[in-house]
C-alpha cells in the first residue's frame, strides 16, 4: 500500500477503505454530515507556516478525529512555534511519521480503542458542549463503565445507588436523553470497539455482549446509530459513531445540540 512524503500536502484525509491519503480534505471538512470513518492526518513540519492549517484544524466538524505526524528529531525545533499547542486540538494520536505515517499502522491507530472509553466520550460530550455539570459528567462515565455488564436501567440504578425515578429526573433537568438511550448506546458504543478489533462474528459480540442474537443487535444499532454492524466494521473510529447518534437523538428532540 502506498504512503506519500510528508512534503508533498501536509494537511490529508485517510478515507475507507485505507490504503492511500487524500490531498483533497472539503469533503470531511463538510460540517453537514458526520465524516463517517475518516480521519485528518496532519504533517506538522513548520510552525510558522502552518498556522492556517492549525486554525482549520480547530474548527473542524465534531466527530472527525486527528491524527499529528511528527518529522524526524533532527527537525522537531521547526515545529516548536505549534507543537505545544497541538494538545488542545484532541487528536487521536501524536506519531513519528518517518516510522509510523504509513496506511497500514494509521488504519490500527483509527481503530484502536481509547485507554479509558467512559473517560474519552466524557471528554467528547465536554468538548461538544453538551455536558456543562460535573455530576451528569459523572452518572454518564458511570453509564459508559457499567455498560458492558448491565443492560436495564434497574440495574444500572442499582449500580449507582439511586433510583430509576431520581436518575431520570437528573437527565430530564439537565435535558439530555433519557438514561434507558444512554445505557443502549453506552452497550453499542462498546460493541463498536469490538466490532472494529476482533474477526469474531457479529453474533458472536452480540451475544457476549448480552443481546439474544445477532439479529438484535443489528436493529438496535440501526435504529439509535443509524448504521448496521456491517458498516460500523468497515467505517473506522468510534467518534463519528457517538456523533450520529447525538444528532439523532437531537433530530428527535431529545437533546439541544449546535452543529
Amino acid at each position: 500500500m502506498p504512503s506519500i512524503a510528508a512534503g508533498d500536502c501536509r494537511l490529508q484525509a485517510f478515507n475507507p477503505p485505507y490504503e492511500r491519503f487524500d490531498s483533497d480534505v472539503a469533503e470531511v471538512l463538510d460540517p453537514s454530515e458526520p465524516a463517517r470513518g475518516s480521519a485528518l492526518i496532519w504533517w506538522l513540519q513548520d510552525g510558522l507556516a502552518q498556522r492556517p492549517e492549525y486554525d482549520i484544524l480547530s474548527d473542524r466538524p465534531h466527530g472527525l478525529p486527528l491524527i499529528v505526524l511528527l518529522p524526524e528529531v533532527s527537525a522537531i525545533r521547526q515545529t516548536l512555534p505549534l507543537l505545544a499547542r497541538v494538545i488542545d486540538l484532541a487528536p487521536r494520536a501524536i506519531l513519528p511519521a518517518p516510522y509510523l505515517g504509513t496506511p497500514e499502522y494509521l488504519r490500527k491507530v483509527l481503530a484502536a480503542p481509547p485507554r479509558s472509553l467512559p473517560d474519552a466520550v466524557v471528554r467528547y460530550l465536554q468538548r461538544r458542549d453538551v455536558l456543562h455539570d460535573d455530576s451528569i459528567a459523572k452518572e454518564i462515565h458511570r453509564i459508559f463503565e457499567l455498560a458492558p455488564e448491565i443492560n436495564s436501567v434497574t440495574r444500572l440504578s442499582r449500580r449507582m445507588y439511586t433510583s430509576r425515578r431520581t436518575i431520570g429526573r437528573h437527565f430530564a433537568l439537565h435535558e439530555l436523553p433519557v438514561p434507558s438511550h444512554w445505557l443502549q448506546f453506552a452497550r453499542l458504543l462498546h460493541i463498536t470497539i469490538q466490532l472494529q478489533n476482533e474477526s469474531s462474528a457479529a453474533f458472536r459480540i452480540a451475544t457476549r455482549s448480552g443481546y439474544p442474537d445477532g439479529f438484535t443487535m443489528s436493529n438496535q444499532m440501526k435504529r439509535m446509530i443509524g448504521y448496521r454492524p456491517t458498516e460500523i466494521r468497515n467505517y473506522l473510529g468510534w467518534e463519528w459513531v457517538l456523533e450520529s447518534w447525538l444528532r439523532r437523538e437531537a433530530a428527535a428532540g431529545s437533546l439541544k445540540l449546535l452543529l
